[in-house]
């Protein structure tokens, strides 16, 4: 019995089952491989446009992070100069300074980008991942650190602003107690005169305090000196001595917590600063 023999458009071409076996698995196995490259490289080619995409996202978002920080840099930097003065104005941080934009990307396909396309950055861009979760922590933390700072300060200065007793209450007291020794009166009263005559000290008219260091260096201290040797004749003298003391003590104290929040706030300064000049380094 012949074998069946099969051909392709003519006789010449023809192939036993045998044959036609061999070349169909051969066919399989070439279309499945090529099945197999096909996807391989629309894979490749997904991922490739991931990561552009990832890296156009980043791209486009730093400008406005760069612009956050110059504005945080702007208001913290007022912020300290008005401590120094004094003066307490809250700075107001950009919301965008929060905004965590690499929550809203692919780190994977990021990193991906800048092993393929820019390998020299790419420990700016690890950096820049340090320094988002300090940009999108630090507002929660100025917030908490800037209320307890609050806190502890107001303490002091409501015992610091008991400076005005000084020459109101106390004086009165001294001045129209008849039993009160003649000298320790004039001394106070001359004192409390002095005070209110002192321009660079207090505004009269205004009913303003300029200074509280040149207050205490100028007139409170010196009223803890003169005032001592009245302290063993007058129990006033001695509220005097110890009220001036808690004085001078909370203006020590308030000095040192500012100076200590003002470190706080220019390191922070600094830290902003060089991060921006990393962002610079990412968008050239």
């Amino acid at each position: 019995m012949k074998n069946n023999e099969y051909y392709i458009l003519t006789k010449n071409l023809s192939l036993d089952s045998n044959q036609w076996s061999i070349l169909i698995g051969f066919l399989g196995v070439f279309l499945t491989i090529l099945g197999f490259i096909i996807a391989y490289y629309i894979y490749l080619k997904q991922r490739n446009d991931n990561a552009r995409d990832a890296y156009k996202f980043l791209e486009s978002s730093l400008p406005e992070l760069k612009k956050a920080i110059s504005i945080t840099i702007i208001n913290l930097d007022e912020f300290v100069t008005n401590l120094k003065s004094d003066k307490f104005i809250n700075p107001i941080l950009p919301v965008s300074l929060n905004d965590n934009l690499l929550s809203k990307v692919n780190l994977v396909d990021l990193k991906r980008y800048f092993i393929k396309e820019k390998k020299d950055d790419i420990i700016r861009f690890e950096k820049f991942l340090t320094d988002s979760n300090f940009f999108g922590t630090y507002q929660n933390y100025f917030i908490n650190e800037l209320s307890f700072f609050r806190e502890k300060y107001l303490q002091k200065e409501s015992v610091y602003s008991d400076w005005q007793l000084l020459r109101s209450n106390s004086f009165f007291s001294i001045i129209t107690d008849i039993n009160e020794n003649e000298n320790y009166k004039e001394f106070y009263k001359n004192w409390v005169l002095e005070l209110n005559n002192d321009e660079n000290v207090f505004d009269s008219e205004n009913n303003m305090l300029k200074s509280r260091k040149l207050l205490i260096e100028n007139h409170i201290k010196p009223l803890i000196i003169g005032v001592f040797p009245f302290i063993e004749f007058s129990e006033k003298a001695n509220n005097i001595n110890l009220l001036s003391n808690r004085i001078v003590a909370a203006f020590n104290d308030m000095e040192s917590i500012k100076k200590s929040v003002i470190k706080v706030l220019e390191n922070d300064i600094e830290k902003f600063k060089k991060k921006k000049k990393n962002i610079d380094s990412l968008l050239r």
